[in-house]
Parts: structure tokens; C-alpha cells; sequence
């Protein structure tokens, strides 16, 4: 119901007004467009997190803020294939010395007071489309296995990384079930890495036996 009415006002707002300028620019990008998006780079001291895009392309921001505010996951068909393709090799390289290992794909998660009031999850939208390309059914979608219990401060140029970390402490919690399997984590963006470093973190704790991150920009 929440989300008809949402998006009904979205509809009437876009009739009245110019079209935005994010989606207008999200609109253009095709598949060949988004290859050529500029790479991004490491995330300091955090090799475990695989960033795609670098967050200050004009392009890249247009994507995250039409998925993250307006739901419009017009770019994660491809987005979704470029993320499997990079997970795979991942994965590749883990098997080969643990032929055993069990591969968790998991959005970081909002709490419930965050998803009544955006109505959705991004992260849960691009952990879908990677699944779309998982035919042969490699990754197992357990988003019911982790979650946020604390709801945090936005993050804001004025707070600096350690007050970051310090709002984050204890915020998820992860279930038993998690332990000896590799976890694969979705995320929009990392900046700081503070969050996703919060999550690792969390579930290690619980025995999950390497976690890994993955977003669309840094």
C-alpha cells in the first residue's frame, strides 16, 4: 500500500515537473556506456572490498542516487552481470584450496524503521541482480541471517571516521548459521569502509570463515 502511494506521488511529481536531472542521465547509459565508467580505486588498507566505479563520476552519482532514493534499478541489469563476473572470480580462487566452501551472498541490511520509511532496501535490488545471473546456483541468498538492530547517525562530512566507527559499534547482529561459510556482502557505496568493516566484523565474530564486500562505487 505504502509503496502504490509512493508511487503514485512520484508519477504525478514527474508529470508537473522537468525530469530529473540523475534519471535523465541514467537513462542514456547502456551497457557499452557503463564498461567505460571509470574504475575505482582501492579502498585503503581494505582489500577484502571490491569497489566497482569511482563515486565523483557525475554518471556513477546519477546511478546511486536514482537507486538509492528512487528505486529506479534501470542500470543493474548489467551492473548485476559485471558484479557476478567479479564474484565468480573470486570464488575461483577460494575452491581451489577449499573445495568444501559454501558462499553466502548478503545486502547490508537497514533496520525496520529505515525500510518503513524509505520502503525498500538498494542493497537488497543489487544482491537480486546479481542472483539473476547465478544459474548455476553458486551463491546462497541469506539476507535473513544478518541484520541491523541500532539504527546509526547518517553519515555527514562533519563526522569523521572515528565517530563513524564509534556509531556503528554493535548496530548488526548475525545468525549462527553463518559459521564456516565465505560471505559475499552487497553495499551502494563505500566511503569510509566503516560500515561494511562493522558487518565484517559482526559476523566473523559468529565464525563465518572469510567475508568479502562488494559495491557499486568508492
Amino acid at each position: 500500500m505504502f509503496k502504490s502511494i509512493k508511487s503514485f506521488f512520484i508519477t504525478i511529481i514527474d508529470f508537473f515537473l522537468p525530469p530529473r536531472t540523475d534519471f535523465a542521465i541514467v537513462k542514456q547509459l547502456d551497457a557499452e556506456k557503463i564498461n567505460n565508467l571509470p574504475e575505482a580505486e582501492n579502498v585503503t588498507q581494505m582489500d577484502w572490498i571490491h569497489p566497482l566505479f569511482q563515486y565523483k563520476d557525475n554518471k556513477v552519482r546519477a546511478i546511486i542516487w536514482e537507486l538509492k532514493y528512487r528505486e529506479n534499478i534501470l542500470p543493474l541489469e548489467h551492473i548485476g552481470k559485471l558484479f557476478y563476473e567479479e564474484i565468480i572470480a573470486l570464488i575461483s580462487d577460494i575452491v581451489l584450496f577449499d573445495n568444501d566452501a559454501q558462499f553466502l551472498l548478503i545486502p547490508i541490511p537497514i533496520t525496520n524503521e529505515r525500510r518503513v520509511e524509505r520502503g525498500y532496501n538498494q542493497s537488497e535490488l543489487i544482491a537480486k541482480s546479481i542472483l539473476k545471473n547465478d544459474l548455476a546456483r553458486t551463491l546462497l541468498y541469506a539476507p535473513q541471517w544478518f541484520s541491523k538492530t541500532k539504527e546509526t547517525p547518517k553519515q555527514s562530512r562533519s563526522e569523521s571516521k572515528q565517530e563513524r566507527q564509534q556509531n556503528l559499534i554493535g548496530c548488526f547482529e548475525a545468525d549462527q548459521r553463518v559459521s564456516g561459510k565465505y560471505i559475499i556482502l552487497v553495499d551502494d557505496v563505500v566511503t569510509t569502509g566503516s560500515t561494511l568493516s562493522e558487518a565484517r566484523k559482526t559476523l566473523l565474530e559468529v565464525g563465518a570463515r572469510d567475508v568479502f564486500a562488494f559495491t557499486i562505487a568508492h
